[in-house]
């Protein structure tokens, strides 16, 4: 299992209507081409203090390499043209690749 994570960090100003966004009108869509999305906030509990705002991260979990580069190519892109559009300021985002080794 590969996931695939956008971390974000939102601005205060916008954090409420920014999750809501995306959660009511773009991860429902994005949805039906991975295994699963979760939708994360995360919260520093120590060695991050000088973060301003409120840091997401949207986890794709792909079963397989078509849904990990339908991701990258496709997902991601769609993922951040869609916020844009709404939310022209006020956050960041940066990808990673997580890729499963094992459980213990």
């Amino acid at each position: 299992m590969n996931i695939y994570n956008v971390t974000f960090v939102v601005e205060n100003e916008i954090e409420k209507d920014w999750a809501e966004y995306l959660d009511t009108e773009v991860l429902p869509g994005l949805g039906k081409n991975v295994h699963q999305i979760d939708l994360l906030k995360v919260t520093f509990e120590e060695g991050a203090n000088n973060i301003k705002g409120t840091t997401f991260t949207v986890q794709f979990y792909c079963v397989d390499n078509e849904m990990i580069n339908w991701v990258k190519e496709i997902g991601y892109q769609i993922l951040l043209q869609k916020l844009h559009r709404k939310f022209t300021k006020n956050w960041v985002a940066f990808a990673s690749k997580l890729e499963f080794i094992k459980s213990y």
